[in-house]
């Protein structure tokens, strides 16, 4: 498992995030990068990681430029800010797409998109078309339909792991669900989200007086996220932009944790192997009795 999530990490930055390569990388010219992978309590790994994009400005620079209104290059990083990540589904708001899934699923031909590997884009049409022949173009049709399936297995596997529900993994009163190695977000002395949902959404990207940039955001239930990112690895993913010191901080703190992170605790390591074999029984062996105690 660690072999596979190394290989998988180590094509993200060079194929992706474009370092030791000759491309530009998804988010520009990657100066520098650090991460972490953390294990967690269901024994999943998970990663964690931090970049520094070539030419970027200092964050009291950034906030000093957009104070002086220069509305072009405001415009300029909004655009760069909102081609990055997202907040919202490709193809339509929450409802759309979850009444699409449900019609797609069961049909022949549909494949849960977190089973399966992404397919690369066809080859880029080259020539110039006129309005008459461009509808005729194989390699444009293909194009079009290749961004056509990508929004739709992006906004699938978005809705699949990336919308956030305060009671998965909960009974009704809030109590642990049998065989859950998690715990709630709910599950605290304050009884909020410690995920800090529902976020706040915004119908467009505004600056306000006091330089911060609240980026369009019409789903509150969704974290920020790239789209491709989200193609690539079909699983959840979280992606933000860092734009002040304060937040630069507290999320270096918080990767740089899991390098002095204490292992788990015997009495969760033990409830995670319990749990695999109970679900797995029939894969081990078909024969090994469930056991419900340690």
């Amino acid at each position: 498992m660690w072999v596979h999530l190394s290989a998988m990490v180590e094509t993200f930055i060079s194929d992706v995030l474009g370092v030791n390569t000759k491309h530009l990388g998804l988010y520009g010219d990657t100066a520098r990068y650090y991460g972490t992978v953390e294990q967690q309590g269901r024994l999943t790994l998970h990663l964690h990681m931090l970049l520094w994009i070539k030419g970027s400005l200092m964050p009291q620079e950034m906030r000093d430029k957009i104070m002086r209104s220069d509305s072009a290059w405001q415009q300029k990083l909004i655009d760069w800010l909102e081609s990055c990540h997202t907040g919202d589904f490709l193809t339509g708001s929450h409802a759309d797409v979850a009444e699409k899934q449900a019609n797609s699923t069961g049909k022949n031909g549909y494949m849960d998109p977190t089973q399966t590997l992404p397919i690369p884009p066809s080859k880029w049409c080259q020539k110039t078309h006129t309005d008459g022949d461009l509808g005729e173009c194989k390699g444009c049709k293909d194009g079009k339909q290749w961004g056509e399936d990508y929004a739709s297995v992006v906004d699938d596997l978005l809705l699949r792991s990336n919308v956030h529900s305060c009671t998965r993994g909960t009974n009704k009163d809030r109590t642990r669900r049998k065989n859950k190695a998690s715990a709630s977000c709910m599950d605290n002395k304050w009884g909020k989200c410690k995920a800090q949902f529902p976020r706040m959404t915004f119908i467009k990207t505004f600056i306000d007086e006091t330089a911060v940039i609240s980026l369009k955001k019409m789903e509150a239930w969704l974290n920020m996220v790239t789209p491709l990112v989200t193609y690539v690895f079909r699983c959840n993913t979280d992606v933000t932009s860092l734009l002040s010191g304060t937040a630069i901080k507290g999320v270096v703190l918080y990767v740089s944790d899991y390098i002095t992170k204490s292992t788990l605790k015997t009495h969760v390591i033990f409830d995670s192997i319990r749990s695999v074999f109970h679900k797995n029984t029939e894969m081990i062996g078909g024969t090994l009795p469930v056991s419900h105690s340690c």
